[in-house]
């Protein structure tokens, strides 16, 4: 028989080889997931969909919080602008606003 030397200077013989380990079946060994494509992209699917209800949620409760305090002003608004017949403001409103004022820097 014939006896080949591999590059390490030991003889082998014409039915053993030298096979070169396949480096990128390891990596795709280590790179699989248990866990299919489909799990996978329905989690993340998932997830965004959750992150952008909680997004939703938050930017319609800041909208009705606007809401209310613009609504808030307005009505403040026309209460201080409200004039007697003489054209003179109405002190009532002017007055509870202060009053108001006062308890809220108060507390």
């Amino acid at each position: 028989e014939k006896s080949e030397k591999t590059h390490d200077g030991s003889a082998t013989g014409e039915g053993s080889r030298i096979v070169k380990s396949d480096g990128n079946k390891k990596k795709n060994k280590d790179k699989k997931n248990p866990y299919s494509l489909k799990q996978v992209y329905d989690w993340k699917r998932e997830e965004t969909e959750k992150a952008n209800m909680e997004r939703d949620a938050i930017r319609k409760a800041k909208e009705v919080e606007r809401a209310r305090a613009e609504a808030k002003r307005k009505a403040a608004k026309e209460r201080m602008l409200k004039k007697t017949r003489h054209g003179q403001p109405v002190m009532k409103y002017r007055i509870e606003h202060l009053l108001q004022s006062l308890e809220g820097s108060k507390s």
